[in-house]
Parts: structure tokens; C-alpha cells; sequence
């Protein structure tokens, strides 16, 4: 980075500006669009964690949450557990991710809210936090995870790196999300960051897990725990001087990266909320198969197609998205093939068959899927749009899905789309009248005078 006067200044005030801002917006009033869309954020979260409850994933950190022992401090959504808040933080993290429902920022190649809300809701519950503070620190949180991993550069990517964006920049949002919760003043924030830093890690070797439970770890169970531990233990008076984002010296940008962009984690603070960028997915897949199912569905709502009697599925798409969703992956919900050959088979993407790990080998849906072929993209196509074609008999099929599928920030679900989604993911697990209820505390979050009443009504009825 060039050092001239301006540059240099902006060295020696990074660090401050950035605590600075964390610290005003405990009491910063929101912008009512970003109020009310937030709440959405924390319900599609919520909704995630509570469904993912169940999955294995899920299941291995509530198992490894209550082998810890100690005070129960905060509960495990969508079980009965309570456990200290860390592992809290941890158990609630792996299942936000656990079934792939959850939301995403696709710049910053991150998942802020399975990272955010896990650290933000077991700090509110211990606190007896209002709502307000509770949305206040999300927003926070959202803020600091995409700056973050934008600020850390292109050298954190699939072409450039194996250090796992989804992980670095989870940790920070929901370290600043559990330091708003817990009152943290400017200088607080300030030696937070110096343990944050310290806890920077994840690799993209989740992409080599075949049962999800790596790739919840590393995209949200390993930066919640980590992020409130590190809150937790400036809490207790942990110190730590001098500024880590001090870029005339050693810092932590350019121990990450070799090309950080640090500009990034200041340009439009305060003035911008990036939780406005952030985008709620309709399938619970992993986004890069999105476009492709999208086109999928629009050929088996305008045809009426025997799945029997389609010769090939030919998906025209950038070639990088394979490499995430490709044949490399043994997971149903991140396996292009699998979510394609089973579509065209029922006829939609149902939550249970996207994560049906057992029919993903079923000898029929390897035949059907063995018919996929992975093209690149046709001349001049965006690296999100994508073009679906398939062979039926002696015809040929087509449909385009641009990369504004529904659920991007650029074409947004409804509030009411939102909400019944939720409450399709969470009524299994807790009921209807629970599930109904909670949409309905989250929908008025910024009213609540104590969040364990939200979390009480996310847990299964007694006796179930």
C-alpha cells in the first residue's frame, strides 16, 4: 500500500474507526428498511439452525456440547439442551449451516448469518437482551463479516487460496455481534480484535467432507465458538494492546493475505449497511446450483416431461461452479447432478430429498444423473446465469435462468415468502404453534424487552 499522507493516516486510524463504529452502533438507530429486513435475516437464520437441529451435523456438536459439562448458560435451538455459551455458540452454528438453507453474501464469498446470529442469540439470551440490541448487534455482525473478508482480498478465494473466506469472515461478524451484546466500548472492541485475529483460521478442505459436518464447522460452528470465546474472555479482562489493523506495522491483513485491501473496512461505514446486499436462498443448496434448478423448474412447469424418456440434461454454466458443486462432492444439498436428477424426477426439490444422503445412491438416480452433462457457458454468458437443456425423444428443451434467481438481494423473497419458508423448516421440529409463534416475536423483534422469550418458543414442546 502506498504510503502517502492520506494513506498514512489511514494507517493510524483504522483500527479506531472501525471500534469506533461498533461501539456507536449499539445506539444507532436503523433505517426501517434495514430493520425489517434484517428481522428476515434473523428468521431465515433461526429457521436454518432450528431444522439443521436434526441433522447430523447438528446432532455431533449437541452430542459433543453436553460431553463439555459446565453451567448452562444459553439453549441449542430446536433441542432441549443448554450448555455453557461457547459450545452453545458452536452447536447452534454447525446446525445453521447443517442443511444449507441458510442465507449468503456472494461478493465477500461468505455465510454471515450462520456465523452472526449463533454468537449474537446466546450473548442475548444470557443478557436478557431487548430485541433492538439483539437486531443492532446482527446488523453489526453482518457489517464486519463481509467487510472483512473483502478487506482480507482475492488472494482468500478458490483460484488464489486454501484459507476459507466462509470461516475468517464468520468469525469477525460474530465476534463484533457477541461484543455488542456485551457492551463493549471502543476500546474493548479495539483488544477484541486483537483475540479475533488470534483465532483466524479455516481452510477450504471442506470441500473434501462427504456428510457436511466439516463444512458446518468450518462455515459456522468453529467462528461462532471461537467468535464468543474471544468475547467471553475480554469480558474477564483479557488485555491486548496496540492495533492489529495498524497497516505502517505488523498487522493482520497482511499476515491472511498477500494482496489485503484494508480501505474496504472503512469506505461507506456508517453510511452503508451491507446486510442489504446479503441474499436469502429459496432451495436448500448450495447457491451455485440455484440458476440451474431455477431453469430446471421453469421446463417442468411449461412441458409435460416423462423423466424416463429424457435422454440428456445438458447445464451450460462458468466451469468454477463445478468445482463446488461438481461431482467432487459427496453431499447431496452441494452435488449439481443429484439436485438436477432428482428434481426432474419428482418434479421439484423437496427439503427432504435434497438431503437424502441414502437416495443420492439409489441406482435409479445415478442412471438419471449420469445423463447430466456439465457444459461451459455459452458465448457472452454471465459466470451466474445459466442455460438448462434437455433431450426429450427427438426434441430439444431449453430454458436461461439469469443470475438474478428469486432470493437475490437483486430480486428479494417477500417478507411472506420468507415467513413460509420458515415455517416450513421449522414446524417438523417444534410444532406448528411454536413455529407460528416465533415468526411472529421475530416479525416484532425490535418491540421485545427480553429474548429468552423468543428463545423459549424455539425448543420442542415438553413430552415431544
Amino acid at each position: 500500500m502506498a504510503t502517502d499522507g492520506a494513506s498514512t493516516a489511514m494507517n493510524s486510524i483504522l483500527g479506531g474507526r472501525v471500534s469506533g463504529h461498533a461501539a456507536a452502533a449499539r445506539s444507532r438507530e436503523l433505517p426501517s428498511e434495514v430493520t425489517a429486513l434484517a428481522k428476515l435475516h434473523i428468521l431465515d437464520t433461526i429457521a436454518a439452525i432450528v431444522s439443521g437441529s436434526v441433522l447430523e451435523p447438528a446432532r455431533v456438536a449437541q452430542r459433543y456440547a453436553q460431553s463439555v459439562g459446565g453451567a448452562p448458560e444459553a439453549s441449542i435451538l430446536g433441542t432441549s439442551i443448554r450448555a455453557p455459551l461457547v459450545e452453545a455458540a458452536l452447536a447452534n452454528g454447525m446446525a445453521a449451516h447443517a442443511d444449507e438453507t441458510d442465507d449468503s453474501h456472494e461478493h465477500s464469498q461468505t455465510h454471515p448469518g450462520c456465523g452472526v446470529v449463533p454468537s449474537a442469540i446466546v450473548c442475548a439470551e444470557h443478557q436478557r437482551s431487548h430485541g433492538q440490541d439483539f437486531l443492532r448487534a446482527v446488523v453489526l455482525g453482518y457489517e464486519m463479516t463481509i467487510r472483512f473478508a473483502e478487506a482480507i482480498g482475492r488472494g482468500m478465494s478458490f483460484k488464489h487460496s486454501s484459507l476459507s473466506s466462509f470461516a475468517y469472515g464468520a468469525l469477525f461478524g460474530g465476534g463484533y455481534a457477541a461484543g455488542s451484546v456485551l457492551e463493549f466500548d471502543e476500546n474493548t472492541f479495539r483488544i477484541l480484535l486483537n483475540y479475533l485475529a488470534q483465532e483466524a483460521s479455516g481452510l477450504t478442505t471442506w470441500r473434501l467432507d462427504e456428510r457436511h459436518t466439516l463444512k458446518s464447522y468450518v462455515f459456522a460452528g468453529m467462528p461462532a465458538g471461537n467468535a464468543v470465546k474471544a468475547a467471553m474472555l475480554v469480558r474477564s479482562g483479557f488485555t491486548g494492546g496496540g492495533d492489529v489493523l495498524d497497516m505502517s506495522n505488523r498487522n493482520m491483513l497482511h499476515a491472511i493475505s498477500t494482496d489485503p485491501r484494508p480501505e474496504v473496512l472503512v469506505d461507506g461505514l456508517g453510511q452503508q449497511y451491507r446486510i442489504m446486499e446479503t441474499d436469502i436462498k429459496k432451495y436448500p443448496v448450495g447457491y451455485p446450483i440455484a440458476a440451474p434448478l431455477a431453469a430446471l423448474e421453469r421446463l417442468i412447469g411449461e412441458h409435460t416431461i416423462d423423466p424416463h424418456r429424457v435422454q440428456e440434461i445438458r447445464v451450460y454454466y462458468h466451469e468454477d461452479w463445478y468445482k463446488v458443486i461438481g461431482d467432487q462432492s459427496r453431499m447431496p444439498d452441494v452435488n449439481l447432478r443429484y439436485c438436477l436428477a432428482v428434481t426432474l424426477l419428482d418434479g421439484e426439490l423437496t427439503f427432504a430429498a435434497a438431503h437424502d444422503a441414502a437416495r443420492m445412491t439409489s441406482p435409479q438416480l445415478v442412471a438419471l444423473g449420469s445423463r447430466v452433462k456439465m457444459l461451459g457457458p455459452n458465448p457472452g454468458q454471465d459466470r451466474f446465469a445459466a442455460t438448462v437443456e434437455l433431450v426429450v425423444d427427438d426434441r430439444v428443451l431449453r430454458a436461461d435462468q439469469d443470475g438474478n434467481v428469486l432470493g437475490r438481494a437483486s430480486n428479494p423473497m417477500s417478507r411472506v415468502e420468507v415467513q413460509a419458508k420458515a415455517l416450513a423448516l421449522m414446524e417438523p421440529v417444534i410444532g406448528a404453534a411454536r413455529a407460528s409463534r416465533s415468526i411472529e416475536m421475530i416479525d416484532s423483534l425490535d418491540r421485545a424487552s427480553d429474548m429468552r422469550e423468543l428463545v423459549a418458543q424455539l425448543r420442542p414442546p415438553a413430552g415431544a
